[in-house]
């Protein structure tokens, strides 16, 4: 078992001076592909609250509005998860159905559907509903902004190293700009991907390894006798890494969150899972097989207060060469908590 003497390692290792976990990672999507709205252009509406829907995996608002030509429409406004719209102390209650608003975003090529960024209350408070967002009416506005670093946070708390709640400030996924090395019938079944359809959040379908762990949700380390539970705030998925050798003792049946074994290298916690009954290696539509493995790199900083992750996928069966899939860059966060994800059906 890893001591506590950690050295720098190969992550990032910076110190920020001020947290942006909400800006750069509230701000982004979670796995839902964003491919269909237009974000080259910002428009503006006019309307009715008509029905909310506060819940996970997406929170949706739905105003009755008018269209340029002047035909009404009702637009299907959608915000990221509840959880982390009260993080940021946004709830259901500051928006109330019979409401006239004005909202700002981007305009879906598919159907009446608006990624909405900003919302305009009758009493002037304005909501930023993305990390990313400027203000655009209001000085009195609410929702993602930087927090400035409260270092009294950071006093010990009883625990230690990686087994602590972590919050991902930054988050790569590969294949939304690299082209990955496929297999010929691998790239037909993803050019057939289809992100509005085969969104398996729709469904409230738990997502599987490795896509999993790309989530803008919190995770936290709980020791488990010799093993480590991994808990993912996301689909409430809970990931078993067997740090023992004995593997007689493991449970080695093929699930969505596969079978992980894991071990420490310095100050790196590197596990490999296999058996991963799940059909997708990401949510941009990439297949993967049950011959698919997945080496994670858990790289903990000096002063353990940031944690880089890396996630390489060798499949055979989809992949001509294995691929660093995922990366990103967790901040400890001594103030959250897992909270459960209560999914609701879209």
């Amino acid at each position: 078992m890893k001591n506590n003497n950690y050295q720098s390692g190969g992550g990032l290792n910076r110190i920020v001076a001020f947290i942006c976990l909400f800006i750069c990672s509230y701000g982004a999507s979670g796995h839902h592909s964003n491919a269909e709205y237009n974000f080259e252009v910002t428009e503006e509406y006019v309307g009715e609250i008509v029905e909310v829907s506060w819940r996970n995996p997406h929170v949706r608002i739905y105003l009755e509005s008018t269209r340029e030509d002047g035909t009404a429409v009702t637009w299907d406004l959608e915000l990221l998860t509840a959880n982390n719209l009260g993080r940021r102390g946004l709830s259901q209650e500051m928006v109330e159905v019979g409401e006239t608003v004005r909202v700002a975003g981007h305009r879906s090529r598919r159907r009446d559907s608006i990624y909405l960024t900003n919302m305009l209350l009758p009493d002037g408070t304005e909501i930023r509903t993305r990390g990313d967002t400027e203000p655009r009416w209001s000085e009195n506005n609410i929702g993602f902004t930087a927090t400035p670093l409260n270092q009294d946070l950071f006093a010990d708390d009883g625990s230690e190293s990686i087994f602590r709640v972590w919050l991902p400030s930054e988050r790569i996924r590969t294949s939304e700009h690299t082209r990955l090395p496929l297999t010929d019938s691998a790239r037909a079944v993803k050019s057939s991907w289809d992100s509005v359809t085969d969104d398996p959040q729709i469904g409230c379908q738990p997502i599987g390894m490795p896509e999993a762990m790309f989530s803008p949700n919190p995770i936290e380390f709980v020791r488990n006798g010799e093993n480590i539970t991994l808990r993912l705030e996301e689909w409430d998925n809970v990931r078993t890494i067997y740090m023992t050798a004995d593997t007689s003792l493991h449970d080695q049946r093929a699930t969505i969150m596969g079978y992980s074994v894991g071990q420490w290298d310095e100050n790196t916690l590197v596990v490999r899972t296999s058996n991963i009954d799940y059909p997708w290696m990401d949510y941009e539509g990439t297949p993967q097989t049950e011959a698919a493995v997945v080496t994670e790199r858990f790289m903990l900083s000096a002063d353990e207060r940031t944690l880089d992750w890396e996630a390489t996928v060798t499949d055979p069966g989809t992949l001509t060469e294995p691929v660093l899939a995922f990366t990103a860059h967790y901040e400890w966060a001594p103030e959250e908590e897992i909270q459960a994800y209560d999914c609701a059906v879209l």
